[in-house]
């Protein structure tokens, strides 16, 4: 036997060795299929001026959410001093009226959502008066209701109805910029406004149903800085919005726009558990208000002061359209430590798994050669 065909054989793997070999290669270079692609990488910066706020009115705009009802719609408000007002602009920054929410007042407004209520037919706004700069309110608002059935037009008019709800922290007062609706579930989320440790607070869409006094949960506490972004502390948020789908949450701070990616089927707080990545905003004084638009397909920013420019973000391919909502089932927020979990197994199932695949091959090849 020559030299080179006993190294031909010494290298020849035998059936079991083969296929153990082959399993480790597939375990280790295979990602889990649960795996999320960053919400950032469907972001097609840099953004781009889409019009410029007409208003006069509107110096200090503190946030904005895209109308559901009426396509190439956004609502937005003044912050704190201004009336209890809401006004419809459309997407390009013309004055399409301003309308009063009944028997509200303005302490503190610094956010507003759209999203789904009790009536699944009907579109809501959430207008959040928790603004709290020194941290002394026993309670704060959010004031919901229905959008007009009718497209605004510039005519100034009022909301139909109102229901308050009275919101109280676990933890005592907190001042809070952000404020967002699932469009899935309706649940609500309030993040605090502080340079560190950042509290996430949540309600159920069944406790926020029927408005009166909410007790809200604390679910996460933030920290991290976006991946991509300016190093440090995720810093002061001063706004916030969830994708029609509910897929992404994008948090707005001076600094940065971070992108939290939402596990699929888990509530709106297990996004906060992820590690967010830095989508591209515009170089803004004041930058307070940021909001996806209806369809999906971009998201939008506005800075405080006069005559602003409503700098666009695309999304592509664009973040589906809402096709989900209940108010109905009560959900639990996640702990804020990071799941165990991947593609609905959990993560000891991954070294089991393979030992027991392994041990199984061993076996076999030491039964083989006992038969030979």
């Amino acid at each position: 036997m020559t030299f080179g065909r006993i190294r031909a054989r010494s290298t020849r793997l035998d059936a079991p060795k083969r296929l153990a070999v082959l399993t480790i290669a597939l375990l280790a270079t295979a990602a889990p299929a649960g795996a999320q692609e960053s919400p950032c990488a469907r972001f097609a910066g840099p953004p781009s001026p889409a019009g410029t706020v007409a208003d006069p009115a509107l110096i200090e705009i503190s946030g904005v959410a895209a109308s559901r009802a009426h396509p190439g719609v956004l609502w937005v408000h003044n912050d704190s001093g201004g009336q209890p007002a809401v006004t419809a602009l459309s997407d390009t920054g013309e004055d399409l009226g301003t309308y009063r929410v009944p028997g509200a007042e303005a302490t503190d407004w610094e956010d507003i959502a759209a999203g789904p209520g009790p009536d699944p037919e009907q579109d809501y706004l959430y207008v959040g008066d928790i603004g709290d700069n020194a941290e002394g309110r026993e309670s704060v608002q959010v004031h919901r209701v229905p959008e007009p059935d009718e497209a605004p037009d510039g005519t100034d008019g009022r909301f139909a109805e109102e229901v308050v709800l009275t919101l109280h922290y676990p933890t005592g007062p907190v001042d809070a910029e952000a404020l967002l609706v699932d469009p899935v579930t309706g649940d609500l989320v309030i993040v605090g406004k502080r340079p560190r440790s950042a509290p996430v607070f949540a309600a159920d869409a069944a406790a926020i149903a029927d408005g009166g006094d909410v007790q809200l949960r604390q679910v996460a506490t933030l920290d991290a800085a976006p991946t991509g972004g300016p190093p440090g502390p995720l810093g002061l948020v001063t706004g916030g919005d969830v994708s029609p789908d509910g897929s992404v949450v994008l948090l707005r701070t001076y600094l940065s726009v971070a992108a939290y990616p939402r596990p699929e089927g888990e509530p709106l707080a297990a996004a906060f558990a992820g590690m967010p990545c830095a989508a591209p905003r515009a170089d803004e004084p004041q930058g307070e208000a940021v909001g996806f638009l209806a369809d999906g397909s971009a998201y939008v920013t506005i800075s405080e002061g006069t005559a602003q420019p409503i700098n666009r973000v695309a999304v592509s391919p664009a973040l589906a359209a809402t096709t989900t909502t209940t108010t109905t089932t009560a959900t639990t927020a996640p702990s804020v430590t990071q799941d165990d979990s991947e593609d609905g197994l959990p993560a000891w199932a991954w070294i089991t798994i393979p030992v027991a695949i392994l041990g199984a091959l061993a076996v076999a090849a030491i039964v083989r050669r006992r038969r030979r």
